[in-house]
């Protein structure tokens, strides 16, 4: 058991918190919350919780700290909270660029911790279930991978609609793919309400594999949508499903000999379509889980030093592009 404390009680600061409370195999000791209100909600909500507005005072009593900041302060409390040998659990991106990204991973490096970046979907059922096929070679090279993540708000003031969601998808590629590093990379985004991109795109191309991501808060539908191709087989996973979230199209392209030596004819092949049965898992508190059991074992992140600088590597480029 390790005793862990919570930094930060906003929207998403209450989701971790409640998985905290579900966690077998941690103590949450302590809630930190510098607003007087959220202070006084939380400690209703979680009475045998110590609610406090000061991290620095109780980083002694604990084994790991989780931050669920904002990202514009959650890089000194992380910094803070490993020069006082603790472990940290800390909400995407990484960090605001990739030189502090690497202060985090030097420092975790450094004081041998755990530094894990809550990169949620790929603790996801379907996406591990997906990388397995992928593995297995069931789907054949990949040809490409086309993603939606798009929907009404929240308009963010701090980071764009990329650095908010295509975070995700850039960590579930390069999860799928066994690592991201695209040689080819463009990107375009375009700004409504506000001085933050409220639409982007994002195109790379890793090897032979093309990769688009459209992230955006201007929709009138809620759409988390991934399209993956391979040369064997294909597969739609689409999250807004209650069920059958994952359809497998044993479809494609065949290439065959032709009637003369040397020809070759292009047909294509129309197969089943299925739906495997995915036992429904909570991609949150499996994060959790997993963090937990590598301050356990100290066994490296899934989603630690290296796969989150790969991510914040292609955040910056893209970010350029951007800019541009």
């Amino acid at each position: 058991m390790i005793k862990i404390m919570q930094i930060g009680y906003g929207y998403w600061g209450n989701n971790v918190a409640k998985k905290l409370l579900m966690s077998p195999n941690c103590v949450f000791s302590y809630l930190v919350e510098t607003c007087e209100e959220k202070r006084s909600a939380a400690q209703k909500s979680m009475p045998d919780v110590a609610v406090i507005d000061d991290y620095k005072k109780h980083l002694a009593d604990v084994d790991a700290v989780v931050i669920c900041t904002q990202t514009q302060y959650s890089f000194q409390i992380a910094m803070d909270a490993m020069d006082a040998g603790k472990h940290v659990f800390i909400e995407k991106p990484l960090a605001q660029n990739v030189a502090l990204a690497e202060e985090l991973i030097e420092k975790a490096n450094e004081n041998k911790l755990i530094l894990h970046c809550d990169h949620l979907m790929v603790y996801n059922p379907v996406i591990r279930y997906i990388k397995n096929m992928i593995d297995r070679e069931e789907l054949g090279e990949i040809m490409y991978i086309d993603i939606s993540r798009i929907n009404l708000g929240i308009v963010r003031k701090d980071i764009n609609a990329m650095l908010d969601l295509a975070v995700h998808d850039i960590a579930v590629v390069d999860f799928l793919l066994g690592r991201l590093e695209p040689q080819k990379l463009y990107a375009t985004g375009t700004r409504f309400f506000g001085e933050q991109d409220t639409i982007t795109y994002l195109s790379m191309k890793d090897k032979n594999t093309l990769i688009n991501i459209n992230s955006s808060w201007i929709s009138p539908v809620k759409v988390r949508r991934s399209v993956i191709a391979g040369t064997k087989k294909m597969v739609i996973f689409d999250d807004t499903k209650l069920d059958g979230k994952l359809r497998i199209f044993d479809s494609g392209i065949d290439v065959v000999q032709g009637k003369v030596y040397g020809e070759y004819e292009v047909k294509t092949r129309n197969g089943d379509v299925y739906m495997p049965h995915i036992p429904n898992e909570d991609a949150l508190l499996n994060s959790i889980e997993h963090f937990i059991h590598c301050v356990m074992t100290g066994e490296e992140s899934l989603s630690g030093p290296r796969q989150s600088l790969r991510v914040m590597k292609i955040l910056e480029r893209a970010q350029k592009e951007l800019r541009k």
